[in-house]
């Protein structure tokens, strides 16, 4: 799993473990959680390590996320998620015994009504890297996987939108819940499920994969409060369009994912259960 040592990967390394998969575990900065760390855009140190391992299947989690950074520095985000899924592609793509998993982003959408794969709409920096990286990860025969998640960050440096929630919600500081962005996020444990199963039936193609129905921000906030029992005083209903941002945000990203519900035999859950199903870790501090 490449990028192993960052958000989604600190969830799904056990996650898949438990599932009886051998995890090799691939890293930038975390050597202690890391089996190797190497520089993905370098083709031969990529490849040799792909030798030694001899993958069944590569995860790929590696990329550049930090919506306003990619704006600010393009270089960036194309090494992160373009020439890093290259390297990989050009590794796997001469094999027929390993097949590459490439998560990718809902940010890929916007517009009304739920989003099928067949059409995107780029609208910063960071989509158009994304989808690049996917174009390069198809070559190979990649299951490219849409998605946005969220749960417990589980020892990862960076927190995911709903610890971030809670956080302020415990903390009682202000939140301006958007009520203009829409989405339609998994819980990593059911993430980690869904690539469980892409695993027994490997399958080339590109995958919505996110809750039914889905909701805005705002929504989202209010539920996950509700289901922390935490008070909501300090949150206010506001739009994302108020804020001066660097780059320019999609609002309606909700997803229909029933390509994947039918390809893979998997029936996923709605937003609202999944907000249910949340585990409430201790309060920091």
């Amino acid at each position: 799993m490449t990028g192993a040592t960052g958000l989604l990967g600190h969830s799904l390394v056990p996650q898949l473990r438990d599932f009886g998969h051998e995890v090799v575990a691939h890293g930038f900065s975390n050597v202690s959680n890391a089996d190797y760390q190497v520089d993905l855009c370098d083709l031969a140190s990529t490849g040799k390590m792909l030798e030694e391992i001899q993958p069944d299947f590569v995860i790929n989690l590696v990329g550049c996320t930090d919506v306003d950074l990619c704006e600010q520095n393009p270089q960036l985000a194309f090494k992160l998620n373009v020439r890093s899924v290259e390297v990989l592609a050009h590794w796997i793509g001469r094999r027929r015994d390993c097949h590459l998993i490439q998560i990718s982003t809902d940010q890929l959408y916007d517009g009304d009504g739920s989003h099928k794969e067949d059409v995107v709409d780029i609208v910063n920096v960071y989509a158009l890297s994304k989808y690049t990286g996917e174009l390069a990860a198809r070559p190979a025969g990649a299951t490219v996987l849409r998605t946005n998640f969220f749960g417990p960050a589980a020892g990862a440096s960076k927190s995911s939108f709903s610890d971030w929630v809670l956080d302020k919600l415990r903390k009682q500081e202000a939140i301006t819940a958007f009520e203009d962005v829409a989405f339609s996020p998994l819980l990593m444990n059911t993430l980690g499920k869904a690539l469980n199963r892409v695993m027994e039936l490997p399958t080339a193609g590109v995958f919505n994969l996110g809750s039914r129905k889905g909701c805005t921000k705002a929504d989202f906030i209010f539920a996950v409060a509700k289901h922390a029992r935490l008070d909501t005083s300090m949150v206010t209903r506001g739009t994302q369009a108020q804020l001066n941002l660097r780059a320019r945000r999609p609002g309606n990203m909700v997803m229909d994912s029933s390509k994947f519900e039918r390809e893979f035999g998997f029936e996923l859950p709605t937003t609202e259960h999944e907000i249910n199903g949340l585990e409430l870790t201790d309060e920091p501090g």
